[in-house]
């Protein structure tokens, strides 16, 4: 796990070796266990690469970065792990002697691009990565991230330079760097959350999508200005490739009668020896330990394997949002070496002033506090952790995929008309805590967190359902554009494909895609990198085995959501390993009560990050909305907390930048 930089340039660009090193500091909390840089001249230009290494694989200087192949035809600047580089290091010497320098994976891959052809080369490997590779016999630049996205890369290009980073922080320090906000990005944003890639939050700047290479050619390639990602990957001497879907991924069986029994044992088989490859170390590894299913089930088996798992838990003092004892009941049974840490309301305040210096673009999603607060923690003890990440995604866990059709019926049956009358009852109802409380019981509501949260943002989404794929992004968006925040296009992720009746997916299927390709990556991925990695801690997610992913992909879905339970095959699994009543509890999110503290504590902050004179810095939002929105709030007539977040880190992301 490490922080990467590097940068072509045509030799007149006015950044040495020595202000590209100096670059590093910015991202130093992604790898402090060693530093390097290293150019190389071509005719036309020089490629600097840049390393920060978080040591995890042979942690003495022969792992260090930028690294050369032993024949030296390639360098290599590397971020991430390959699982399975032992099992290919045995391959590669059944078939020829090799001298190896290291025990590194990062050696483990050059030695593979010097024996195979780069398609090859991405089928052997299991792992999250992101690297730039060059060839200095071809003079070609491959860049690459992992098949789901759980290692960011960001690419600059401009009429100056080529840059790419694990983070923006150094490439914005680049001479000639566009620092122009790009309004489709915003837009897209305040929408999720979070910007979606290939877009990131400056023109000019992407995020490389998961499962993907560039491929360029700096014989052919010519730097300019692009105005697109899709300009950019039709230049002249670049190739995109995607080199892993999951659209491509999916096996079929339907000819096939799948029995409980098989697809227990076959789950239960491939995420155990996911686990066991992601156990590969030479530092202290532990775990995320939350009380909820899927961890849990990653702690069980984790344990099963070593039997000397640490792990960790965050609590809070305020019990609404602290799950801390389901956690600690788990891992009593299980046995292992655990360590709660009990947050109080001031230290979690707190940590929101941290938040832009982990995120090196605006981000809003308010658990990002808690994971930071549980990654710092860990770090204290441990250096890399494993993750219960992607056990939503690929076991229908949401509450939306149960609500998907057990809802969907009665709100197609509904006129738009009465939709609105209708939601404005129930925002009536959220404003209450003990109506919304027993509205949500008397009705069934499988609602995670504060019912008054969900049910005002139910109220706030009815009007606008016209469709299955406009229910699925009632769920997935804040602002829209009716809500008039600004003046120009509303953005939107398409995935309006997968919910065709000619996909071939459920509806509970499409939205477990859907949330795959965009929210994973986008959010829960980048999240969890960010906020670990800001405390120098790697984290694995045995769920995103490409085996495992294939396969849950492709088991019918009554393998995951049977009788309104969600996760079902994973429960069962666990059931195994863990009492049923530390099992058979209602979802809750990882959560605070962000709501509250934008009413009290944190009011006075609010009022200062949503001022007008704060608004007249950068002038995107309507700020006779964002006042609207901020009183109803305050006035308990809406929960906004999510909408205002979203402002919140947008300003002060930008107060702290510009």
């Amino acid at each position: 796990m490490c922080g990467i930089l590097g940068v072509y340039h045509e030799k007149d660009y006015s950044l040495n070796l020595d202000k590209f090193s100096s670059l590093l500091d910015d991202i130093y909390y992604r790898g402090p266990d060693a530093s390097g840089a290293e150019e190389f001249f071509m005719e036309d230009g020089v490629i600097k690469f840049g390393h920060n290494r978080l040591s995890i694989l042979d942690i003495s200087d022969a792992g260090n970065q930028p690294m050369s192949s032993g024949n030296g035809r390639y360098s290599v600047i590397y971020n991430g792990e390959i699982y399975n580089h032992v099992e290919l290091r045995k391959k590669i010497e059944a078939k020829q002697d090799v001298h190896w320098r290291s025990s590194s994976d990062t050696e483990t891959l050059l030695t593979l691009f010097e024996r195979l052809n780069i398609s090859n080369v991405f089928k052997e490997v299991e792992g999250m990565f992101a690297f730039a590779l060059f060839d200095k016999v071809q003079k070609k630049l491959i860049i690459a991230r992992d098949k789901v996205g759980e290692k960011p890369i960001y690419i600059s290009v401009n009429r100056k330079y080529l840059g790419f980073s694990s983070e923006l922080r150094p490439l914005r320090k680049l001479p000639n760097f566009n620092s122009e906000i790009d309004k489709i990005s915003l837009k897209y944003y305040l929408q999720h959350n979070y910007v979606p890639h290939p877009l990131s939050i400056f023109s000019g700047t992407f995020k490389l999508p998961p499962g993907s290479y560039l491929e360029i050619d700096l014989k052919k390639f010519k730097l300019q200005n692009f105005q697109s990602f899709e300009h950019f990957t039709s230049a002249n001497g670049v190739k995109f490739i995607n080199w892993w879907s999951l659209k491509t991924s999916k096996k079929d069986f339907s000819q096939i009668k799948l029995s409980d029994s098989e697809v227990l044992a076959e789950t239960e088989r491939l995420l155990t020896k996911s686990v066991k490859s992601q156990l590969i170390s030479d530092v202290p590894l532990g775990a995320f330990l939350s009380g909820g299913i899927d961890s849990s089930l990653i702690v069980a088996l984790m344990q099963k394997i070593s039997g000397k798992a640490k792990t960790f838990t965050i609590g809070f003092d305020f019990n609404e949002f602290d799950e801390s004892r389901y956690a600690e009941a788990v891992a009593n049974h299980l046995g292992t070496e655990h360590k709660t840490l009990i947050c109080r309301k001031e230290e979690v305040i707190n940590t929101i002033p941290e938040i832009n210096k982990a995120f090196s673009e605006p981000f809003a999603d308010s658990s990002q506090i808690p994971t930071m607060l549980v990654s710092k923690m860990a770090r204290e003890h441990v250096k890399v952790v494993l993750s219960g990440d992607a056990g939503d995604e690929l076991f229908g866990g949401y509450n939306r995929y149960l609500l998907a059709n057990k809802y969907w019926r009665y709100i197609d049956k509904i006129p738009v008309k009465s939709r609105k009358q209708i939601a404005s009852i129930i925002s009536f109802i959220a404003r209450n805590k003990r109506l919304s409380t027993s509205f949500s019981s008397l009705f069934n509501l499988e609602l995670s967190g504060s019912s008054e949260g969900r049910l005002s943002k139910l109220s706030s989404k009815l009007s606008s359902i016209s469709d299955k794929y406009s229910y699925y992004k009632s769920m997935t968006s804040e602002w829209t554009q009716e809500d008039n925040l600004t003046e120009y296009e509303e953005g939107e992720i398409d995935l309006s494909f997968l919910f065709h009746s000619n996909s071939g997916l459920t509806f509970e299927e499409a939205m477990m895609h859907a949330d795959f390709i965009s929210y994973l990556p986008g959010d829960i991925l980048c999240k969890v990198d960010r906020s670990s990695m800001y405390y120098s801690l790697e984290t694995r997610a045995p769920f995103l085995n490409r085996e495992l992913i294939e396969y849950a992909y492709s088991i019918p879905l009554s393998f995951k959501i049977r009788e309104g339970e969600s996760k079902w095959v994973l429960k069962e699994i666990l059931r195994k390993y863990i009492p049923n009543e530390y099992i058979d509890r209602p979802k809750q999110g990882f959560g605070i009560p962000i709501s509250h503290w934008m009413r009290n504590d944190l009011k006075e902050w609010v009022n200062d990050m949503l001022s007008s004179d704060m608004l007249l810095k950068h002038g995107f939002f309507n700020s006779s909305v964002v006042n609207k929105v901020k009183n109803e709030h305050f006035d308990l007539h809406h929960n906004y907390e999510h909408k205002l977040w979203s402002l919140i880190q947008f300003n002060q992301w930008y107060s702290d930048n510009f």
